[in-house]
């Protein structure tokens, strides 16, 4: 009796269902023609039928187990919903980013898929112990190794090229995707027994758009008559037959140039089966390099790849393995709990405000889990985010002066609010970034911690994502420019401190019962959701001894939920030292609408540069906001903003002295208003207050559109009133246009130089008044700020040094 007559009596007897007969038919027919050439027709069949059912039975295994996790995830996320203080809403927000309601206690657990992600990568790259660090970009990004990197490929396809390195890289990356996989499946995800997880596939459709289809086909097919690659049947779960592989390879360019294709670097893990298999490294390098990533994209991807499968992992161990349906089901609870519970205004708004509406949970899901870096038009999403790259590299370029003092005080608040001395958090950045940078990535790694700066270097600053949009071009010219100001270095530096700081004092705190521990960080592990007992389990992990000091080994401890749990805490912690925009913001700013749309790329466009600002109300200012009694939120109020005032007063001091002008007279009450609006992230708004346009030389207007849109609104309309002789076209006009789109003219250390020595000489050379523009300009803040120029419009050289006692009024 054939296998199709087995099945269909199957079916007639209800024993499996149509659906499975069919599965497994297919994968009977792919298996046999795998193993024809090999053996007769009938020693085939035979072989082939037994290898499909025992793979059947063990996908059924797999569905059961998946299943069950399913089912367990799913009242686990009711659970922390029904039992969140302000409802099902901002619960159901808590399992996809931090909450800032903070009702962790209640709900028992406070783990969410934004920092869990970090987590897991974090011990993914960890498990590579560095071997993927003689890769990374130098010299800010400038020089990059593109070609031995290559040699890691080579190793993992068995050859041996005796590169020391990749043959470190290699094992790593073998141990880590194993790591991942089998954690994967622990999760419940169920995937393909055929799959070949040796090295991701990145076919990019611009790269595959460039070159006919008809020159795609041929040389895949050339690789495929070789012998160097397989072409694979998804629908017979084996090779294809000799006739289909030309057709097979056709449809594939077809589903990469339109965007079908799944793409190893954007997901971690894939139950499809490969089209192609490649069977050694000189045919995976050669189509890599012409049809996907490119000469120098190796590294990058093998990064890429690691943070999907983290982030991917912690949504299966959160939603479960159906996480897609399970949200949708979550979601809808929450808009019927959402619709009861806020019928008034009043209750909408406050909903609104602390952004934990539906709406809200939406975007912040498509963030979380990718949807809305998924690009729908390379054409606008070039456009939009080319514009948006330019910009930062042209007007970020003093961001490292505002960090400085900024992020020094929200890493002590957040140091002091959970018992860490600041002291000691700023003493270590200290000695990390001046004699001790090497050992300090080593202890580092050692506690989960070194991922960072590897993340950031490979796919352009966290900090700065929302801002520097991909790898082309324009994203390199920004992301180089960001890394030149030294902006990088100090973000990657003290998220390291802070957080080995963090680590030291929980090392310290563990010879402490839950009762005796210090009152703040018995209030830290309040707030995350951890009893006494689990403070028991996580207190008696053995800790690590490197650098004179103790530090908490989170590898070590036995209870791995525990553990992740605890690693997610300390980031969220973290993320309130050094603010950066979370799945939250990231969802916000966007308005939940996809890269390359029109509408996605405007509203990207106009928020661009507004993610600090909303990022420091949802964490310090919401903070302060939901204390127990009113004397609580004053005192944390009243603190955050005098911190703040102060952080904001130093920067405008710098900023004037990096800009030519003496520092401001700090006894003048405008002065120290100013220094509060700055000292929350309002430094552009800050202008607008005091002057009719912003320091980028644009008006309300033109801020709330976006830098970029703004920009061209902005010279657009100059143009037109221009022609229609409204207005004189003069250097100054064009010196701030061009200083508006020139990538590293506001960079710190160079910023007054270029303004006098560039763009003031550009002026002068157009502007016949250029005399009286200059002496205008310097009246004009004499008037509002009460400063004159150490290094004065238009003159080649300073005059004479900063007047620093103008800031006393003397």
């Amino acid at each position: 009796m054939s296998i199709a007559n087995c099945l269909t009596k199957l079916v007639a007897a209800q024993r499996i269902t149509q659906k499975q007969a069919d599965d497994a038919l297919a994968l009977h027919e792919g298996l046999q023609q795998r193993l024809y050439p090999a053996m007769g027709p009938a020693s085939a069949d035979a072989a082939s039928a037994l290898e499909a059912a025992r793979v059947m039975m063990e996908a059924a295994k797999e569905r059961k187990y998946a299943a069950a996790k399913q089912a367990i995830a799913y009242a686990q996320a009711l659970d922390r919903m029904e039992k969140h203080p302000s409802g099902k809403t901002a619960g159901l927000h808590s399992l996809l980013v931090r909450d800032n309601l903070e009702g962790g206690e209640a709900m028992g657990s406070a783990i969410h898929i934004d920092g869990h992600s970090e987590n897991v990568t974090k011990r993914l790259l960890g498990m590579m112990d560095g071997a993927l660090k003689p890769y990374a970009s130098r010299l800010a990004g400038l020089r990059q190794d593109t070609e031995s990197v290559w040699n890691i490929a080579r190793e993992l396809f068995g050859d041996d090229t005796g590169d020391q390195a990749a043959k470190a890289a290699a094992a790593g990356w073998k141990k880590t995707t194993e790591y991942a996989v089998e954690r994967a499946k622990r999760a419940g995800k169920v995937l393909s027994v055929l799959e070949d997880w040796r090295l991701p596939q990145y076919w990019d459709n611009k790269r595959v758009g460039q070159f006919s289809q008809s020159e795609f086909v041929n040389d895949l097919m050339s690789e495929f008559e070789a012998g160097n690659i397989k072409v694979m049947d998804k629908q017979g779960q084996g090779e294809a037959p000799r006739a289909a592989v030309g057709g097979i390879i056709a449809n594939a360019y077809k589903d990469i140039t339109l965007g079908k294709a799944s793409n190893g670097a954007s997901g971690g893990f894939s139950n499809q089966l490969r089209v192609f298999r490649f069977q050694n490294a000189d045919s995976y390098i050669r189509m890599m390099r012409k049809y996907g990533i490119g000469d120098g994209g190796l590294h990058g991807t093998l990064i890429g790849h690691l943070s999907g499968m983290g982030r991917e992992i912690a949504t299966l161990e959160i939603l479960g393995p159906n996480y897609e349906s399970t949200f949708g089901k979550l979601l809808e609870l929450a808009r019927q709990d959402d619709a009861v519970r806020n019928r008034s205004l009043l209750a909408k708004a406050k909903r609104s405000l602390s952004m934990n509406s539906p709406a809200a949970v939406q975007r912040t899901w498509d963030s979380v889990t990718g949807k809305l870096g998924a690009v729908q038009s390379d054409l606008i999403a070039g456009i939009g985010g080319g514009m948006r790259n330019i910009q930062t590299a042209a007007r970020l370029g003093s961001a490292t002066i505002a960090a400085l003092p900024g992020d020094s005080f929200t890493a002590s608040l957040a140091a002091n609010y959970n018992g860490i001395p600041a002291t000691a958090v700023l003493a270590r950045l200290v000695k990390d970034l001046t004699v001790n940078r090497e050992g300090a990535e080593e202890v580092a790694r050692m506690v989960n911690l070194t991922a960072e700066s590897i993340i950031d270097h490979a796919l352009g600053s966290k900090r700065f994502a929302d801002e520097v949009v991909g790898q082309g071009l324009t994203g390199r010219v920004a992301d180089t420019t960001m890394r030149l100001t030294g902006i990088n270095v100090w973000t990657e530096g003290l998220k390291r401190a802070w957080a080995m700081e963090f680590n030291g004092f929980i090392a310290r705190q563990a010879d402490y019962a839950f009762d005796d521990l210090d009152p703040a960080f018995q209030g830290f592990l309040r707030r995350y959701g951890f009893s006494a007992d689990q403070w028991e389990a996580i207190r008696v992990t053995p800790p690590l001894e490197a650098d004179g000091a103790r530090f908490f080994d989170v590898n070590g401890v036995a209870d791995q939920q525990l553990a992740d749990r605890l690693m997610s805490a300390i980031i969220d912690e973290r993320k309130f030292a050094v603010i950066e925009p979370d799945a939250r913001i990231r969802g916000a700013m966007s308005a939940g609408l996809q890269r390359g749309t029109f509408m996605g790329e405007l509203v990207r466009s106009a928020t661009q540069f507004k993610s600090f600002p909303m990022t420091f109300m949802m964490t310090h200012m919401m903070r302060s906001a939901i204390q127990d009694g009113m004397w609580n939120k004053v005192f944390a109020g009243t603190k955050l903003v005098g911190l703040m005032t102060i952080a904001g007063a130093v920067t405008a001091q710098m900023q004037s002295l990096i800009a030519g002008r003496d520092p401001q007279d700090m006894g003048s009450q405008k002065f120290w208003m100013q220094a509060a609006i700055r000292g929350g992230g309002f430094g552009m708004l800050g202008d607008l207050v005091y002057s009719s346009t912003t320091r980028g030389g644009d008006g309300l207007a033109a801020y709330a559109m976006g830098p970029g849109p703004g920009a061209i609104i902005s010279a657009t309309g100059d143009l037109m009133q221009a022609a229609a002789g409204n207005k004189e076209v003069s250097g100054k006009m064009l010196a701030q246009h061009l200083k508006a789109w020139t990538p590293g003219s506001s960079m710190w250390f160079a910023k007054i130089a270029t303004d006098r020595i560039l763009f003031d000489q550009i002026q002068t050379m157009i502007d016949p008044d250029y005399r009286n523009t200059f002496a205008r300009y310097e009246r004009r803040m004499k008037k509002d700020f009460g400063q004159g120029f150490w290094w004065r419009p238009g003159e080649a050289l300073p005059t004479r040094g900063p007047d620093v006692g103008n800031a006393v009024g003397q």
